[in-house]
């Protein structure tokens, strides 16, 4: 029988930004395909919708937007695969053909613009399959069906992407396993957080690497067996123990991917965790055990420019910022074996909700910083990406293009997807309906309003009524326009389109929040740094 020495009442802190400043010279290992493409200037690439609606849009702007990304300077992009919305079925491994079709669709494209392609495997968010996605991460720890299910998928991406001689590679990222940390760090001192400490592995790994005295110690309890241990919560100082687990797994994880999908990267995490001790104080748990990517011969890594930076500051200059980017760079090739660098997401600017207090860079400062990092950048890496190309709204709406007729949709009365101008469309006709319950999983639901935008065209009248749960707001369309409304953020529910008369619709958002990249607006107008990208990509 065990003892609890303290009790686990305090209340949860906010983590702390930490600082960090390690100053070692990076190694130049050229990778293979960066001598077929040369420094990589990347972005990410989801249309013009957003990333987790990307795979069931259309393809109506498809070699425009390439051709604007090469324009622009940049001779890559990055495309996040999420497992579920191409893996639909684990158990049966069946694959979502228009998915598939559309990565091909997409990396031809780019190669007839004259870019290369890389994969974000594993992207955890779509709107896309019936399974619970968080389940089947969670279940990769230690179910045998579902991590052959992952293999088979991890294999069958590579499969497809290698048919086409401007695939670059791939990577995975710490962020999209990372939610199992968070349920696993609110178990506590119970019967299923030690069921799941055994299921996952995690008090084997503990024996294997402490002893049960020193587990002891950080749990600040008494053990009489391994499998007494649970897992820790997260201001407690035992946390960095699951932590280190946590690292070991990825890594696990990595090796085994490799083997269906070669020289395979991960994106890093080169930021750290705050961990509590027992006399109040905090370290911080860097994850500099993942580094080396095991058999990959880059590191991928996000990089962010509050990384390092005191907590609150939101006028940071470029000089402030710059020495610190170096730092980053170095510190990371200090233990990843002096492989080459690719930051996949450079978050010059970043409005995410959550991360208000995170250090920022002044807006008027952003362009001098993108000018003057070239340098560093060229030095310290084999390229670089950006994560938010165009501005993005967190729409919750599946199928929002009709790109897959009216999969996701109910509908009543007469309704019909046509296609116009080369562009599906749906055809309400008079007193007809459509309507979808919107879902916010993965969505960041943030902000004031929930905002409504679509093309609408009536050529002969219509009054369409937009319901949004309990509020609905009525607008007169005559001839093509675009719908823009606002209802109240609690509003959320089952989202519906009605009209009076014969309209069309196309292009649905219904989102609560924006994220800003300082490049494209959500409507594709330039933005303040697109200038200074190009700069960028020019010097480099």
């Amino acid at each position: 029988m065990k003892h609890t020495r303290r009790a686990r009442n305090r209340k949860r802190q906010a983590a702390a930004v930490l600082s960090f400043l390690a100053v070692f010279g990076t190694m130049g290992i050229e990778a293979k395909a960066e001598t077929e493409t040369g420094y990589l200037k990347s972005a990410t690439y989801y249309g013009d919708d957003w990333v987790i609606n990307f795979w069931n849009l259309e393809d109506t702007h498809l070699e425009e937007d390439m051709a604007k990304i090469k324009a622009d300077g940049f001779n890559s992009i990055i495309l996040a695969v999420p497992w579920r919305e191409f893996q639909i079925d684990m158990e049966d491994r069946r694959y979502n053909q228009y998915a598939i079709d559309k990565l091909h669709r997409v990396m031809d494209a780019a190669e007839r613009a004259g870019l290369s392609v890389l994969l974000r495997v594993g992207y955890t968010w779509d709107h896309a399959g019936n399974d619970n996605v968080l389940e089947r991460y969670q279940k990769l720890l230690y179910d045998q069906p579902v991590q052959e299910a992952w293999r088979d998928y991890v294999g069958r991406i590579y499969q497809e992407a290698s048919r086409h001689s401007n695939f670059y590679g791939g990577f995975l990222t710490w962020e999209d396993f990372w939610n199992f940390t968070h349920v696993a760090g609110d178990l506590g001192d119970s019967e299923e957080s030690r069921r799941l400490a055994e299921q996952t592995g995690y008090q084997d790994y503990l024996k294997e690497t402490i002893s049960l005295e020193e587990a002891e110690r950080q749990y600040e309890e008494d053990f009489s067996d391994w499998d007494e241990v649970y897992f820790p919560e997260r201001e407690e100082e035992a946390y960095g123990l699951f932590l280190s687990f946590y690292d070991n797994w990825l890594n696990e994880l990595l090796l085994e991917s490799q083997q269906e999908f070669p020289n395979l990267s991960m994106e890093v995490r080169t930021d750290v965790d705050p961990i509590e001790l027992g006399d109040g104080q905090q370290q911080g748990f860097s994850h500099t055990a993942t580094f080396g990517c095991q058999n990959s011969s880059f590191t991928s890594l996000m990089y962010s420019v509050s990384m390092g930076m005191a907590a609150g500051n939101d006028h940071m200059s470029a000089a402030q910022v710059l020495p610190q980017t170096a730092a980053t760079l170095d510190w990371v090739s200090q233990y990843n074996g002096g492989k080459p660098l690719y930051i996949d997401q450079f978050l010059f600017t970043d409005n995410t909700p959550g991360f208000e207090e995170n250090p920022k860079l002044d807006e008027a400062e952003m362009p001098v910083y993108l000018t003057q990092c070239a340098s560093v950048l060229k030095e310290k890496t084999m390229g670089y990406g950006i994560w938010t190309y165009r501005d993005y709204g967190n729409n919750m709406i599946y199928n929002s293009q009709f790109a897959l007729g009216k999969e996701g949709w109910m509908s009543s009365g007469r309704t019909e997807v046509v296609n116009r101008d080369g562009s599906n469309q749906l055809e309400i006709e008079s007193f007809g309906r459509i309507s979808q319950t919107v879902n916010p999983a993965g969505s960041a639901i943030e902000g004031e309003t929930v905002k409504v935008r679509f093309l609408a065209d009536s050529p002969k009248g219509a009054s369409v009524t937009v319901r949004m749960g309990e509020k609905s707001q009525t607008r007169t369309v005559q001839g093509k326009q675009q719908i823009v409304l606002e209802f109240p953020i609690g509003s959320l529910g089952e989202f519906s389109i009605s009209s009076d008369r014969a309209v069309y619709v196309d292009n649905i958002q219904v989102y609560t929040h924006v994220t800003e990249g300082k490049l494209y607006d959500i409507d594709g107008n330039p933005d303040s740094c697109l200038e200074a990208v190009r700069t960028l990509n020019a010097s480099l």
